[in-house]
């Protein structure tokens, strides 16, 4: 008898948890290298340094990479599994011995194969997954084969890691918005249980932002629905539910919708003696996101 058999929402959550830690230590590589190059100007960073510094941080963006494909490898079994799991193991020739005779896990069943998920998942999902997203898939998959079975895996940079891993989000794991998800996800780690969660969102607020910078304008838009071409404020709810003890530098991240301004904002002088225009929420200057800030 087949015991602990896995559910289409346990499929689907382990999948995010390697998604995330993949997310983790992409925004990690990039915060180590701006943390070091910070107090550097543009001439003090030659540029073998640059390259060397990435050439040394490839095992971990491999490593997020590979964590990619594994959480889509999870999360396409959770789809089927919605169906039935038992799609997901093979013809009674393939099981365990004594399966019939006594109880038998479920995690000792080999699985479908990663080359025959989509096919599966197609057959039996009401909602195929279409061609760009299989192109895609098979790409990671090879990607992945390279890392885990060849001496020389190629090169990740941070771009081609963070656009990976956002259309691996997009396609599987959108049914909440990735920067909320991101929240909720800040307010369940291994340090919310010890009581540091008072720093979530500014976190999130820096990765967000950090992976925009990685992203070309379509993609930005396409991802987060940041458009390069508006105006960027400081986000006003996300101000007031940081922590504001110790962040002076906030990113830009809101953005008006329409060019009519809203009934609670109005463009004024936020510091006369500069005379600079600027947009006014909440008593706060909401400054472009290309002006340095003046607070009032």
């Amino acid at each position: 008898m087949i015991i602990d058999i896995p559910t289409a929402g346990e499929f689907h959550a382990a999948g995010l948890k390697q998604v995330h830690l993949a997310w983790q230590i992409a925004m990690d590589s990039v915060h180590d290298y701006d943390g070091a190059t910070y107090y550097k100007l543009a001439d003090e960073t030659p540029e073998e340094a640059v390259e060397e510094f990435w050439q040394r941080s490839q095992p971990a963006l491999a490593n997020a990479y590979s964590l990619i494909q594994q959480g889509m490898e999870l999360a396409l079994k959770g789809r089927i599994a919605a169906v039935s799991p038992y799609l997901l193991i093979g013809g009674p020739k393939d099981w365990p011995k004594g399966t019939a005779t006594g109880p038998v896990s479920f995690g000792e069943f080999r699985t479908l194969d990663a080359t025959d998920l989509i096919p599966v998942h197609n057959s039996v999902v009401a909602s195929p997954l279409d061609e760009p997203f299989k192109t895609f898939w098979e790409q990671v998959r090879r990607d992945r084969n390279k890392i885990m079975h060849s001496s020389a895996p190629g090169t990740f940079t941070p771009e081609q890691v963070v656009k990976t891993l956002l259309t691996a989000i997009e396609a599987l794991f959108s049914e909440v918005p990735w920067a909320q998800r991101l929240i909720e996800l800040e307010d369940e780690s291994k340090f919310a249980s010890l009581g540091f969660v008072d720093n979530a969102r500014n976190h999130v607020l820096r990765q967000i932002a950090t992976a925009i910078r990685h992203l070309k304008p379509a993609e930005a838009k396409r991802f987060f629905g940041y458009d390069d071409d508006r105006r960027g404020y400081v986000c006003p709810h996300c101000y007031f539910a940081s922590n504001r003890d110790w962040q002076d530098d906030w990113p830009r991240l809101a953005q008006l919708t329409t060019k009519a301004l809203l009934p609670s904002v109005r463009r004024d002088d936020c510091y006369r003696a500069r005379a600079v225009r600027s947009d006014r929420m909440q008593g706060r200057c909401h400054r472009r996101r290309d002006l340095p800030d003046v607070h009032t």
